[in-house]
């Protein structure tokens, strides 16, 4: 090889090996000495699904008893990330549990890599080499995708954004390598196809090539090109739409495929519209803006034919909630990843003054440059340079709808910064020329730290800090569950009901499930958000335990975020005002929350603050040794049994007060004690209780109960033992004073 020649291979090869790095160093947090603790929250669902169908490959878990008990769950998340990562575990020869979440694991970590090089790629082919290397190693660098596909990351997300990479890079090849035009195009299809097997949302990625249809058709018009130009870009992507409409149509009724079946038949409908549209206004010779125009009174007709047509098979539905789940903010305080990146004026503030929010400037001006590129491009790389940039534009703009879709945009952001420090590098090296100067050497690294160090700014913080969500308290907490209360049935084939369930936040329920193996009520699809609001934020135990009944719950879980970090969620879940639960006090820059009365009246606050003291059916068996907040301080996580209750049943004389007292110590050892009152009841009190006496657990009772009744004349007390089975059994226990 020549002394100083460049070897693009090799180049290519050094950042996919950064990449590789970043995320094997981002994601080692999930190799520990218990083995492997998953990142985050979804990735405990897929592995479920991944483990499941390693035992029944290649079918896959479509119903689900353990969620959402007791009704089941069908589960409609497409299938094909959970297959892909199945089979990589079998070709590794890995069946087991601990093999299967090893070979799974390092999947996103490939296909990141694979991201890298596609990007690589498309932008060899629409703009040159150097650009493309660039835009390579800010891919490898993209924060947010970092999460998405560092090790351990075991989401179907990852995927999803590889495919869409996939589909632009063959849809670009198409256009500009006429030559090969239908090859290109039914790789495309596939890859389109693969993408609504991947993740049920497609048709929001795959929109995007009828929105560069659309723009593509109205610059041609406006400058009167041959319809040639038109004709061939429109059966470009009739080939793509129509392989990937057949290879999905097998499972166009499903609940998984019937959206992005339906949206793919109805693009090809809209694509072929448009192009007879144009066509007839090119032969007449009328004005472009007619284009936009007819296109604009086609919607409002097609808006007013699905109202009196009944929707037209559901089509207008789908619009209509897909431009809803995009941009209508209503998951604002109830999913965090689907709110909008701004929404208000803290999130403004948030973004705007970030690193992220310098990177958005820049890919504003990354924009400028790339319509510049287009503008002096030639014939064959034009139409694919502007699908990139109509692409980017829509990525911005989708993330700014939800902020899911940074996984995506921050990619995007790096191409168009990779654009932008070519195009600003070749101005100043042309204006210095002019000037008669030579362009200094430090020139391009000056400038390419500039727009590349907000990038670094935030993945180096991701990759040296990105703890699993579930380690410490939480994964102490179900290691113990999972020990210390009874085995379910039929976990691994879960077609029909356990003996019970756990009752959690939704947040929860996927850890609880894998972790503990144990039924859930709510879990990461929301599916018994409501029920699980409701439960927590009751203010009685009748209409707590109400919910219980209803749910078959023998568990309950609680934790300090609940109340000063999800309490927002849950009074939205729960259609409740937060201001009647919670004080925000300013104070200059800090906001500090005050705790109502209203909320230590939930059942919520009872049991995490008072350990369930004044109440009847629940005990708390568990905490975990993280102590947080003040006044009092709690631990960060506690699990309650909820039991029928012994009755202490107090014999007195009338106008008396009655109730008992019982010393406590918790698995950490930390003293409390149970208080509850007893009630009249035909001359006679009642008062029932959910703890023993007996040491059924780390956390027990240091004596007898104190049972006391009494007036202003006088108190008489008497102590009594209460076993395991008066509380389990509700058992009555009579008391004489």
């Amino acid at each position: 090889m020549e002394r100083g020649k460049r070897s693009e291979p090799a180049e290519l090869l050094a950042i996919v090996l950064v990449g590789l790095f970043l995320k094997l160093f981002a994601g080692r947090f999930s190799l520990t000495e218990k083995g492997i603790i998953l990142p985050g929250y979804d990735e405990y669902y897929h592995m479920r699904r991944i483990l499941y169908t390693v035992s029944h490959f290649p079918n896959t878990l479509w119903f689900d008893s353990y969620l959402n008990y007791p009704h089941g769950f069908e589960v409609t998340w497409p299938p094909l990330w959970d297959q892909i990562s199945a089979a990589f575990s079998l070709i590794l020869g890995q069946r087991t549990q601990g093999g299967v979440e090893m070979a799974a694991s390092i999947m996103p970590v490939l296909i990141g890599c694979l991201a890298i090089i596609v990007i690589y790629y498309l932008m060899k082919e629409l703009f040159s080499s150097r650009v493309a290397m660039l835009a390579a190693f800010m891919t490898a660098l993209a924060p947010t995708y970092l999460l998405y596909t560092m090790f351990g990351a075991i989401d179907h997300h990852c995927l999803e954004v590889l495919l869409q990479l996939g589909s632009i890079l063959f849809v670009g090849l198409a256009l500009s390598r006429k030559e090969k035009r239908y090859v290109f195009a039914v790789l495309a299809g596939l890859t389109m196809a693969a993408l609504a097997y991947t993740w049920e949302g497609a048709d929001i990625y795959l929109g995007i090539f009828l929105i560069y249809a659309a723009v593509e058709m109205t610059i041609d018009l406006w400058k009167g090109s041959s319809t040639s130009i038109t004709r061939e870009m429109t059966t470009t992507l009739l080939a793509a739409y129509g392989v990937a409409l057949i290879l999905v149509l097998p499972f166009w009724n499903t609940d998984w495929m019937g959206a992005s079946s339906l949206g793919l038949a109805a693009m090809i409908a809209a694509l072929a519209i448009m192009f007879a549209l144009s066509h007839v206004l090119a032969a007449r010779r009328l004005p472009w803006t007619a284009f936009p125009l007819g296109i604009f009174v086609l919607v409002v007709l097609f808006a007013l034919l699905s109202t009196i047509l009944g929707g037209l098979f559901g089509l207008s539905d789908l619009i209509h909630s897909g431009i809803s789940f995009l941009l209508s903010g209503e998951m604002t305080g109830e999913i965090s990843e689907a709110e909008p990146l701004i929404y208000n004026a803290d999130t403004f503030y948030t973004v705007v003054f970030s690193s992220l929010g310098l990177n958005l400037l820049f890919s504003v001006a990354g924009m400028a440059a790339m319509v510049a590129v287009i503008r002096q491009s030639d014939a064959s790389r034009r139409p694919g340079q502007l699908l990139l940039l109509i692409w980017a534009i829509y990525a911005i703009v989708i993330t700014f709808g939800q902020a899911r879709f940074l996984y995506l945009s921050t990619i995007v952001i790096g191409v168009l910064i990779s654009v932008l420090f070519f195009t600003l590098l070749d101005l100043a090296k042309r204006y210095l020329a002019e000037k008669g100067h030579k362009s200094p050497t430090w020139l391009p690294l000056i400038l390419l730290l500039i727009l590349v160090l907000p990038t670094l700014a935030e993945t180096i913080p991701f990759a040296e800090n990105t703890p699993p969500a579930v380690e410490g308290d939480w994964y102490q907490s179900l290691a113990w569950l999972k020990e210390n209360s009874n085995t379910t049935s039929y976990y691994d084939n879960p077609d029909r009901n356990g003996e019970y369930s756990v009752m959690s936040w939704w947040d929860y329920g996927n850890w609880i499930l894998y972790l503990s193996k144990r039924p859930v009520v709510a879990n990461n699809f929301q599916v018994g958000a409501d029920d699980a609001a409701r439960f927590y934020l009751s203010e009685s135990e009748e209409n707590a335990t109400a919910v219980l009944d209803a749910r078959g719950s023998r568990y309950v879980m609680t934790d300090y975020d609940m109340i000063y970090g999800k309490l927002p969620a849950l009074t939205t879940w729960a259609n409740e005002s937060l201001n009647t639960y919670m004080a925000l006090n300013e104070s200059g820059s800090q906001v500090e929350a005050v705790p109502l009365k209203r909320l230590f009246n939930t059942t919520l606050a009872r049991l995490h603050f008072f350990d369930g003291a004044g109440m009847s059916h629940f005990r708390l068996i568990y905490e975990s040794s993280s102590f947080v907040g003040s006044n009092p301080p709690t631990s960060k996580v506690k699990i309650f049994e909820y039991v029928p209750g012994a009755l202490i049943r107090i014999k007195a004389g009338q106008d008396q007060r009655a109730g008992v007292l019982l010393n406590m110590t918790s698995n950490q050892g930390r003293s409390f004690t149970y208080v509850n009152e007893a009630t009249p009841n035909n001359g006679e009190y009642d008062v029932r209780v959910p703890y023993s006496t007996d040491h059924e657990y780390g956390t027990y009772a240091l004596g007898p109960y104190l049972v006391f009744s009494g007036n202003e004349k006088g108190v008489k007390m008497q102590n009594i033992m209460v076993s395991d089975r008066d509380v389990l059994e509700g058992r009555t226990i009579e008391v004489s004073f």
